[in-house]
């Protein structure tokens, strides 16, 4: 009888042990998922204007923090009692630095290699669009990011954990974004192949042009991704954005007007190349003055924080689309009244605080269930 009993036992370890290293993670939008990774969010803190009061998330526990790299990032790595991971990347900080990784957001190709600083090199790929466009500052926050990401991914997958949960709020989100594309085309043996990842980029700001955002979309379809907006928060409108020709497709109506006007009578022709000068012209000299002062100009200044990191090849486009499946957050007359507009760097942030978001959160979609 004892034997047998023992043998039950020695059954339902391994059972549970086999379990462990099940897939666990579901698509579709969870709130509950959500919020608890919020939480996880909340307790990174060196962000005086996002703490907020949220409790420690229950069932999980932080395993590893990294150092903080680049332009004041770092992330954590939390793991459920399910064995689900959650990759937290934490956003926009006090320091200068961190708001000129947010500005400095020209665009560079979504594949390629980046000279990050002194012995750092980054080979990555975002998209398989040659005309894919992505955020240089969210760029190189990856490229420091990305080694201790794929470093602890592959020590707790030998573990036993094949789920991820990639979490970001406002700056990390944005880089969540990219750390998931990342992932989803970083080479055969790098990580393996049966780990699955699941997003959710909270407050994020735009990470790339149109077709970053169809690819995205594309490699996360399914109810894998999703991006959570409070209506009333300006970041993720962010960063300027502008649209020219260049950025539409070679198909399309701005790259077959010029040889249609050729039936034209020459009044005709005069209106439109007054047009042309004018309306596409100026919308041409914006999209060349964000790149010169939001590329170019700061350049120098990540340079003196980041000594060796080389000037990366702009490309000529700053049109910047959001993307992920959306989970709106609509206020309501309780929210205002909950958090109403106040002076100074509070205010600015009320409707982008991780609090704001965990409130609209419980009373739309928790307390809906």
């Amino acid at each position: 009888m004892k034997t047998l009993s023992i043998t039950i036992l020695l059954s339902l370890f391994v059972l549970s042990s086999i379990s462990f290293g099940q897939n666990k993670l579901k698509p579709g939008f969870d709130a509950v998922e959500y919020g608890e990774a919020l939480k996880v969010s909340a307790h990174q803190g060196d962000t005086p204007w996002v703490k907020a009061p949220l409790p420690l998330p229950e069932g999980y526990r932080m395993v590893y923090r990294s150092p903080v790299v680049g332009l004041d990032n770092r992330w954590d790595l939390w793991l459920r009692d399910d064995s689900v991971a959650v990759i937290s990347i934490r956003g926009t900080t006090i320091k200068p630095t961190s708001w000129l990784e947010d500005f400095y957001s020209a665009m560079v190709p979504a594949a390629g290699t980046l000279t990050a600083g002194k012995n750092n090199v980054f080979r990555y790929r975002l998209a398989s669009d040659t005309n894919t466009y992505v955020h240089i500052g969210f760029l190189l926050g990856l490229a420091y990011l990305a080694p201790t990401i794929i470093q602890e991914i592959n020590e707790y997958y030998n573990k036993g954990v094949k789920d991820f949960i990639i979490m970001g709020h406002s700056q990390g989100g944005a880089i969540s974004y990219l750390l998931t594309s990342y992932l989803h085309y970083l080479d055969k043996g790098i990580i393996p192949d049966d780990i699955r990842f699941k997003t959710y980029s909270s407050a994020p700001p735009k990470p790339g042009n149109s077709y970053y955002a169809y690819d995205y979309e594309f490699i996360t379809r399914g109810g894998w991704s999703y991006r959570i907006i409070n209506e009333l928060d300006w970041v993720p409108q962010m960063p300027f954005t502008v649209q020219t020709k260049f950025d539409f497709n070679k198909n399309g109506l701005f790259y077959s007007v010029d040889t249609a006007i050729a039936d034209l009578g020459l009044m005709q022709k005069i209106v439109y190349a007054l047009l042309k000068r004018s309306l596409i012209g100026d919308v041409d000299e914006a999209r060349d003055v964000l790149i010169k002062y939001l590329g170019e100009k700061l350049y120098g200044s990540v340079e003196k924080n980041l000594p060796g990191f080389k000037e990366p090849r702009f490309v000529k486009s700053m049109e910047y689309m959001t993307c992920g499946s959306p989970v709106i957050l609509k206020p309501t007359s309780e929210y205002l009244a909950a958090f109403p507009y106040e002076k100074g760097v509070r205010g600015i942030f009320v409707h982008h605080n991780l609090d704001a978001y965990y409130y609209l959160l419980e009373h739309e979609y928790i307390n809906e269930r």
